[in-house]
């Protein structure tokens, strides 16, 4: 590690002002009493005023009267919450009662306490006031997330925002802001109706291939412009409310899909780009979307150095795909090591070809991860909403996490936290867990701050310290980890899935089929893969002459190139030159006598 290396490591503050399901599921399972201002709350709701202040209701689940009737369907974003209410001034009140109480001083001040120094905060694109006649969202945010910035300036703690959601949406998941039929980005970057060719198995054939070149062409689509827009509105008021001092890197926009044209996304970003630096100051970092594969980036995208303090943003979760969430213990972690890392690994260079030479323009970050393995968040989500209808209680609201699961979940989050930085690569400044907190038991391995209070979440190091020097290489996390597959509980049972849908990438990696077991140790101690070259190639991706060097004890070299060269000057005093080939990776040595 370089003496002036400084980590970019944090938390996201999920949910509170973009609103999603499985955060706050209470807060969706709205009644008719909602709906008319009669707010009603749920016992033990995250996000209720306190039981003292007037504007607290406990909604009985007991009840068996007919006053406060559930919603059929409850909503599932914030499109269809907002659009429940006829009165939006009742739907803003009801949104700032959540605004006010979701997070509390005494969080961030927590927060601080266990070595966070960076949070990225999720805004709607509707949050200074952009929305259409034809959209049913409604402002107000605002002067909340200025409360925000004030504590987290009290605090010492940077704050990154990105707008999370786009107009049309960029991806068609709820976290949009608008939950589509399908995942696209065609509702953000073409103009038209939503084009329907979203195929699974095309789409993984065919993810992160075929980046054009040149953006003559590029046509932007009113949406895409209408982004440029609210890029340049929610920055605008950042500077204009003094909290460029706190507010010091921008995401321009979150998860653009992997069916986006990358042709728009890039014209997208550069003008993203100019229009932060222009309204919040030079030195402001600025944080892109990878559309879902970093490789497609390592082309010599933004390596200038008056890119510096950019980034390229992914993120990685075991629990979308059935594959990854039937994986033993043991095996996640080899999927950490070996595909996380190596995405991880896989942008940006100076050397686009080779891979050797770390951009000195943008940067990697990998802007949201969890703990979470084996539950699809969707389809719990679909069982807690139908239990709160029926019974009034979250189920699972009081879950509590197995010792011998939470000693696998410190391992989890210790090898994450170490492949994300990607030391070996020399890529990465830093991650962002998702997320703070989360509302009952059934999504308990999201929680941050739960995982800390529990000691399955580590306390984030120092700036200066990567974790890989607290914890060991994945590979030693890896080994450290018991194999013990009763801790996994897959959700749902994948024989219930329909075998003709995607269900992920084939898993195929040597180290995480054999659970680690091909692995092998180098003379030095170290693990390695003996897939990636042999025993001539470690964990980062060294010779051994690099690694002996890494390890501090290049004197010894020295002193034994010095010997010979001495010998040989003795025994070849009349010699013009002397040669010397060793296969060293720096090649012939010549040294003249």
């Amino acid at each position: 590690m370089t003496p002036e290396k400084s980590w970019i490591r944090g938390v996201n503050l999920g949910g509170l002002f973009l609103l999603e399901r499985f955060i706050t599921p209470y807060f969706f399972a709205l009644t008719t009493c909602h709906l008319k201002g009669d707010f009603r709350f749920y016992p033990q709701q995250i996000d209720a005023p306190p039981n003292t202040s007037s504007l607290y209701k406990l909604l009985d689940p007991n009840a068996t009267n007919d006053e406060c009737i559930p919603l059929t369907p409850y909503p599932v974003d914030e499109w269809t919450l907002a659009a429940a209410f006829e009165d939006k001034s009742i739907a803003r009140k009801y949104l700032e009662i959540h605004y006010d109480n979701f997070v509390t001083k005494e969080d961030i001040d927590f927060l601080k306490q266990n070595g966070v120094t960076y949070v990225r905060v999720p805004l709607a694109h509707w949050i200074t006031g952009n929305i259409a006649d034809d959209e049913p969202y409604v402002d107000g945010a605002w002067p909340y997330f200025k409360r925000l910035v004030g504590w987290c300036r009290d605090a010492g703690i940077q704050v990154w925002p990105d707008i999370h959601t786009a107009p049309g949406s960029q991806n068609g998941f709820d976290n949009s802001g608008h939950l589509l039929g399908i995942p696209t980005c065609h509702g953000w970057d073409m103009d038209g109706p939503t084009v329907n060719e979203y195929n699974a198995t095309l789409l993984s054939m065919n993810m992160g291939l075929g980046v054009p070149s040149g953006d003559d062409d590029v046509v932007l689509s009113n949406n895409v412009k209408r982004t440029l827009d609210i890029v340049n509105e929610i920055t605008m008021a950042i500077a204009k409310d003094n909290m460029t001092d706190v507010v010091t890197g921008f995401g321009v926009l979150n998860e653009p899909f992997a069916n986006c044209d990358a042709r728009v996304v890039r014209k997208f970003d550069e003008l993203s780009l100019d229009i932060v630096k222009r309204n919040m100051g030079s030195q402001t970092s600025v944080y892109i979307g990878d559309i879902f594969n970093s490789t497609k980036w390592n082309d010599g995208w933004w390596t200038d150095p008056k890119f510096k303090g950019t980034y390229l943003d992914s993120h990685y979760y075991h629990v979308f795909d059935e594959r990854p969430r039937h994986l033993s213990p043991r095996q996640h972690i080899a999927l950490v090591c070996q595909k996380n890392r190596r995405d991880t690994g896989a942008c940006c260079y100076q050397d686009k070809d080779k891979r050797s030479v770390p951009s000195i323009g943008i940067s990697r970050i990998i802007g949201e991860w969890s703990a979470s393995l084996d539950t699809l968040v969707c389809d719990k989500l679909d069982a807690v909403m139908s239990g709160i209808r029926e019974t009034g209680v979250a189920p699972e609201f009081d879950r509590e996490i197995s010792t011998e699961r939470m000693s696998f979940l410190r391992n989890f989050a210790e090898a994450q936290m170490v492949a994300y930085e990607a030391e070996d690569y020399g890529v990465s400044s830093g991650w962002f867990y998702w997320t703070f907190k989360t509302e009952g038991g059934a999504f308990a391995e999201w929680n941050f701050m739960r995982g800390l209070k529990e000691g399955w979440m580590p306390q984030i190091p120092a700036r200066n310290i990567a974790s890989t020097d607290l914890y060991g290489s994945c590979y030693d996390i890896l080994f450290k980890t018991t194999d013990d597959e009763s801790i996994i509980h897959e959700f749902p049972d994948p024989n219930s899935l329909d075998a003709n849908n995607w269900q992920g990438f084939p898993i195929d990696d040597d180290v995480v089929v054999s659970h680690g077991k091909s692995l092998k140790k180098d003379n030095h101690g170290e693990w390695y893969n003996p897939e990636e070259g042999g025993e001539n190639v470690d964990q980062g991706g060294n010779t051994p002459l690099v690694h002996f060097l890494n390890r501090s004890s290049y004197w010894l070299i020295i002193f034994a190139i010095v010997s010979i060269i001495y010998i040989l000057k003795k025994r070849n005093h009349k010699s013009q030159y002397i040669e010397i080939t060793g296969n060293s990776e720096h090649g012939t040595l010549e040294l003249l006598s």
